[in-house]
């Protein structure tokens, strides 16, 4: 088992609980809120980063890896376990005690911290 521990950064903390207290058992019940969050104006700013080439796609991995580390900080805060990202999109789920009420606490500091960042600059605008 210690072997494949390099692999959990990649794993949902909430499978690797589950893991780790039933690891027999294929499927769990989970109560729990979903927090879907995404970033307006990505699609128009990657496909103007996309006619820069290179250059652009690096850009907007940067960006991105900056708007992402701040909502990810914000729902991790909270208690919360991300279950996918794609895109400009991220999915957390909130279990537990006061899920509901630390999901909402998150996205709403996800909003403050992204009016924080303000307008993401690039090179296309």
């Amino acid at each position: 088992m210690a072997a494949t521990r390099h692999l959990d950064a990649y794993v949902p903390n909430i499978v690797l609980r589950h893991l780790v207290d039933a690891p027999e058992a294929r499927t769990a019940v989970v109560d729990g809120t979903l927090l879907f969050a995404d970033i307006s104006g990505f699609t128009k700013l990657s496909e103007r980063l996309s006619k820069r080439g290179r250059q652009g796609a690096e850009e907007l991995v940067d960006v991105l890896g900056a708007a992402f580390a701040e909502l990810l900080a914000e729902a991790y805060r909270n208690d919360g376990s991300l279950l996918k990202f794609g895109g400009d999109a991220l999915l957390m789920l909130f279990d537990g005690p006061g899920h509901v009420d630390r999901a909402a606490r998150s996205a709403f500091g996800m909003r403050r911290r992204l009016r924080a960042l303000g307008t993401l600059q690039t090179s296309a605008g």
